[in-house]
């Protein structure tokens, strides 16, 4: 019996090279960083309605981010804010950062520290007038909207519009990642 010998052109043999590295440098640079933002940067820096700049940053490994995205004028996002002030209360010692992005644009935007001093939020309120950070994780820009961030800003959850239930909802959600991360 004759036996035949499958040949491979140096161009196949090339390109299996190259492939082959290309998946295996890949693999490796995803392995190597265990963080989109090293350091515990969650790549997000947006100015607060105190005038300052803050870059959201996690204290601890386990922490988790809650943004909620709204506006003045929208009736449903107020009405979200407000339960989630609850949830903050109840977990922010227990390593819950919650952050309200505001998206007023600069025709509403000086009614946001009123609105946020009025309804007494403890949280911190941020400013995101040219939607940048909200069309990062919701290109619609539809609000309200949340997204549950790990602290190293994987996206565990997100969730677009408001009904009664919701916060109780999101709140069940932390609770289970605050306690498996702490586990």
């Amino acid at each position: 019996m004759k036996r035949t010998r499958s040949a491979i052109s140096p161009l196949g043999t090339a390109t299996s090279v190259l492939l082959l590295s290309f998946l295996i440098g890949a693999g490796c640079n995803a392995s190597m960083s265990t963080s989109e933002h090293p350091g515990g940067s969650l790549g997000i820096r947006l100015p607060s309605i105190d005038g300052q700049d803050v870059s959201l940053a996690a204290d601890d490994p386990n922490d988790v981010f809650v943004l909620a995205f709204w506006a003045t004028w929208c009736q449903p996002c107020q009405s979200e804010l407000t339960k989630l002030q609850g949830m903050y209360d109840a977990r922010r010692d227990k390593g819950l950062k919650l952050y309200a992005v505001s998206i007023d644009g600069p025709d509403t935007q000086s009614e946001v520290v009123g609105w946020s001093r009025r309804e007494g939020y403890t949280f911190p309120v941020l400013l995101d007038g040219e939607t940048e950070i909200l069309g990062r994780y919701n290109p619609k820009g539809d609000i309200p909207f949340y997204v549950v961030l790990d602290a190293n800003g994987t996206v565990l959850r997100s969730h677009q519009g408001y009904v009664d239930g919701d916060v109780a909802e999101l709140a069940h959600f932390v609770d289970e990642q605050l306690a498996r991360e702490r586990e």
